[in-house]
């Protein structure tokens, strides 16, 4: 089984690009998350890929800096570098994303702040909580 969740910040904001497959050009987003160790002991640093709409909803809606929560596998890829030399990268193919932290801390986004179709806003005032 090859399954990983990571909860960490952006270390930059995602970039959105677009592949040609053979069934069509399909949206692929990059982006890289700091994951702090244990008893402040430094971080962990993952590059991550997002593919389709929900690489769209990635590169739209989260900024460097940003909490972030990813569901997804690690995979291996080889390539050859400038010089020739054969080369592995890990990269976690997320397949899930989800907001974390509290919306005071979200950094300004970068993008139209509209609310996505299909969402309301929600007020954020805690004395209106009915629990």
């Amino acid at each position: 089984m090859n399954q990983i969740i990571i909860k960490g910040r952006l270390t930059r904001d995602p970039e959105l690009k677009y592949a040609d497959t053979k069934n069509g050009s399909k949206a692929v987003c990059s982006f890289d998350v700091a994951v702090d160790k244990k008893f402040g002991e430094g971080a962990d640093f993952f590059r991550c890929q997002i593919w389709d709409k929900r690489a769209e909803f990635v590169e739209r809606f989260f900024v460097k800096g940003q909490e972030i929560l990813i569901q997804g596998s690690m995979e291996s890829r080889k390539y050859q570098d400038k010089e020739g030399r054969d080369r592995t990268i890990w990269e976690l193919k997320a397949n899930q994303v989800e907001f974390c932290g509290s919306k005071k801390d979200k950094p300004a986004s970068r993008s139209d702040s509209s609310v996505p179709e299909g969402f309301q806003e929600v007020a954020d005032d805690e004395d209106d909580i009915p629990f």
